[in-house]
């Protein structure tokens, strides 16, 4: 069977619109789920069978982990004002009772200021 041009052009268009529609990756979140809130970061040592630095926000499930906090802001009861968003992981630390649904909800920071 023989292709003609038409044929050809229609199939580089499909090979080329599947390869673009594969590359692609979703991201972990979306600006929809941006956050703002004005926070406290918290500190118990992990050695001690705490739960390292954490931000409180006055919202439910109120209580975050940030895996990338800046030094900078490891300073126990810190007023910061934070923009985040939710990842899917949880922390783990010997502060939260073991439950179905234990952890700490963890976060990212899109942005972070002290107030």
């Amino acid at each position: 069977m023989k292709l003609n041009l038409y044929n050809k052009s229609a199939l580089s268009i499909l090979t080329l619109s599947v390869c673009i529609i594969l590359s692609c990756k979703k991201s972990d979140y979306s600006t929809a789920n941006i956050i703002e809130a004005d926070a406290t970061i918290n500190t118990g040592s992990v050695a001690a069978d705490g739960c390292g630095w954490l931000i409180q926000t006055e919202t439910p499930d109120s209580t975050f982990s940030v895996p990338d906090l800046d030094a900078k802001y490891m300073i126990n009861n810190l007023k910061v004002h934070i923009s985040y968003h939710k990842l899917a992981t949880r922390f783990y630390c010997g502060q939260v009772p073991v439950s179905q649904n234990s952890g700490i909800t963890e976060i990212k920071l899109d942005a972070i200021a002290t107030r």
